[in-house]
């Protein structure tokens, strides 16, 4: 059950992250142009810290301690923005937040592929306790905020880090590894140079990235359509379900496709999703293009993970999941500032451009199919 709790205070903090923490910078006197600057700056840490944890965990086979290590700074940094103020200062602490806390979720995944096998675990129901957490904690703070104001959600936060370093003390290490060799930078870039994981960036991260382009939009093209906030809630509530749904039967799935495959009908689902979303914000098409969410981001991540275990050495996971993380980040603040360009020409746009984006994804996926079925005819 370790991995269990522990991911779901994992993505308590992620959904707190990313709903209310905006919200919070607004009522500290910070302004949308600053916010927006925050979160820019934010993303663009992301890309440089995630590489430089994994490869730092995978050369000093350190990985919990260091998860450990961050997620109380973590903590530290959320309790330092209670007593914050002036935009600059929770500014400056909202991104020293930000950067500590960046490499937490390919970290805690780099520790949770390599074992799978020895703790009997399956990756999909593992990560469904995450999503469960998001509607969860989605919840519970917005109930919160509307009661008591934004100022309680630095301290639902702070706490959650609290629970999530207490329960990463039960986390396993790290998987033993058979190299007996150092793990050198050098070394990193070789395990990582090779075809199939620069196919997997070029399709699943590709892929993921364009979420990013829902959760900066989605609302308001779902505004402009005269939804309600409590519709719109319900449309994100479909989404998660149909993903925890993926989650859960991520071990069928991956007994029977290989991740190739897997992610390859992710990014198929993806032309469709946003292809329909741009083209329609009727409710039976946006019903539809939510249930596609259990695909698009449940299925694909379900992917990534059976590619890492079966072609990355345990050695190395830290680094490939810290290098996915950061090629992830990257392409999705890029899709963020040509998606701002094009909504001031409808935000339909946005999502024909992102449904564009995925077709070059599943391009990228086939070739990994077809680089899967070589292997698979290749004599060992």
């Amino acid at each position: 059950m370790a991995f269990y709790a522990y991911y779901f205070a994992l993505y308590a903090q992620v959904a707190i992250g990313i709903t209310f923490m905006p919200l919070w910078l607004r009522s500290s006197g910070l302004s949308v142009q600053e916010i927006g600057a925050c979160l820019a700056l934010a993303s663009a840490l992301a890309v440089v810290v995630n590489p430089l944890v994994g490869g730092t965990a995978d050369r000093t086979r350190s990985n919990k301690a260091i998860l450990f290590g961050l997620i109380v700074l973590a903590a530290l940094a959320a309790a330092a923005m209670l007593a914050a103020t002036g935009p600059l200062l929770v500014a400056g602490i909202y991104l020293a937040l930000r950067f500590v806390s960046a490499p937490l979720i390919p970290l805690s995944e780099s520790i949770l592929i390599a074992n799978l096998a020895a703790y009997r675990l399956e990756f999909g129901r593992v990560r469904a306790w995450g999503s469960a957490s998001v509607v969860a904690t989605t919840l519970l703070c917005g109930f919160l905020v509307d009661k008591t104001g934004p100022a309680i959600i630095v301290i639902v936060l702070t706490l959650v880090l609290v629970l999530q370093a207490g329960l990463s003390g039960a986390l396993p290490g790290r998987a033993q590894s058979p190299a007996t060799d150092p793990v050198t930078t050098s070394a990193i870039a070789r395990a990582l140079r090779n075809r199939g994981f620069l196919l997997l960036l070029a399709s699943a991260a590709i892929s993921q990235a364009c979420h990013s382009l829902f959760y900066a939009y989605s609302t308001f093209r779902w505004l402009g359509a005269e939804y309600s906030t409590f519709q719109i809630g319900l449309f994100w509530t479909i989404g998660v379900a149909a993903e925890i749904v993926a989650f859960a039967f991520g071990s069928r799935i991956t007994g029977r496709l290989s991740p190739g495959m897997i992610i390859s009908i992710g990014c198929l689902a993806g032309v469709v999703r946003w292809g329909t979303f741009g083209s329609s914000t009727e409710l039976v098409p946006t019903v539809l293009m939510q249930l596609l969410q259990g695909a698009t981001l449940g299925l694909t991540q379900v992917g990534v993970a059976a590619y890492l275990r079966a072609q990355v050495a345990p050695h190395f996971l830290a680094s490939a999941t810290g290098s996915y993380a950061a090629a992830t980040g990257l392409l999705g603040s890029l899709f963020i500032l040509v998606g701002g360009q094009l909504y001031a020409g409808g935000s339909g746009q946005v999502f024909l451009f992102a449904s564009i984006v995925c077709v070059l994804a599943l391009t990228s996926a086939l070739l990994m199919v077809r680089l899967e079925k070589q292997a698979a005819l290749t004599p060992a």
